[in-house]
């Protein structure tokens, strides 16, 4: 159930928005009030979504294909009558592999998905954004510190934040763009690394704070960031990533 809050009336797209980080901001951005319109990849993960979470809507979008993004930023638009914010979400982890091991293909793909994606998503929104709109990116800590055996991502991630920092001088003053670096937090793509013992005790020891983030932290910078208040932050790179990039 909503309420009124910061972003009563406002109407916010959020793309990888039916699990992990994506979905913790739609429940808060409904939470303060907010008209919320989530993409997922996958039919089911929509559904369950709209029967637990007060959406305005859902959507099944590819966001590494530029026609199915168009067509969803434009029927999520459409829905609502405009679009106030958008938190570009969406993205698929690395390989997992040396980068001289890396399939070029999987490459291909990844950038599709992680950038070309990105940049679609942004573009499409920000042509039905009125002036005081937000754009959000998530970005990564590996787009600061890379990540051994993660090239592709950490390449990709970097390319975002290339990405909301132009933006950002592109659309000023009319609409703030900034982009979240995000360190370990539990999600569909994270949890196989945080559960293996060897792997998620190399990850923490990586962490000043020595935990992973949770959802509601990231949630909360977001939803901000989103908001009025954060307006003067456009082009900022918000790192929350426990210290890690430190």
């Amino acid at each position: 159930m909503t309420h009124d809050g910061p972003h009563t009336g406002r109407r916010v797209l959020i793309t990888g928005g039916t699990s992990g980080i994506g979905r913790a901001c739609v429940e808060r951005l409904c939470r303060e009030g907010a008209r919320v319109w989530a993409l997922g990849s996958r039919e089911d993960g929509a559904a369950a979504l709209a029967r637990d979470v007060p959406v305005a809507g859902t959507g099944v979008c590819d966001v590494g294909d530029p026609g199915q993004v168009e067509r969803a930023v434009a029927e999520a638009a459409e829905a609502m009558g405009g679009l106030d914010g958008v938190f570009v979400n969406a993205g698929v982890d690395g390989q997992a592999l040396p980068a001289s091991r890396l399939d070029p293909g999987a490459f291909r793909r990844l950038l599709d998905v992680n950038v070309v994606g990105a940049l679609t998503t942004a573009r499409a929104a920000a042509r039905v954004m009125p002036p005081g709109s937000a754009i959000v990116f998530n970005a990564s800590v590996n787009a600061l510190r890379p990540e051994r055996h993660f090239a592709d991502y950490n390449a990709s991630k970097a390319a975002v934040v290339a990405i909301a920092k132009t933006m950002a001088l592109e659309l000023a003053p009319e609409i703030t763009v900034s982009a979240v670096c995000a360190g370990y937090f539990p999600t569909r793509m994270t949890r196989p690394y945080l559960d293996d013992p060897a792997a998620g005790a190399e990850i923490l020891a990586q962490i000043p704070a020595g935990r992973v983030g949770e959802l509601p932290e990231v949630a909360a910078l977001v939803a901000f960031l989103l908001g009025p208040e954060a307006r003067y932050m456009t082009g900022a790179v918000v790192t929350i990533d426990g210290g890690r990039s430190v």
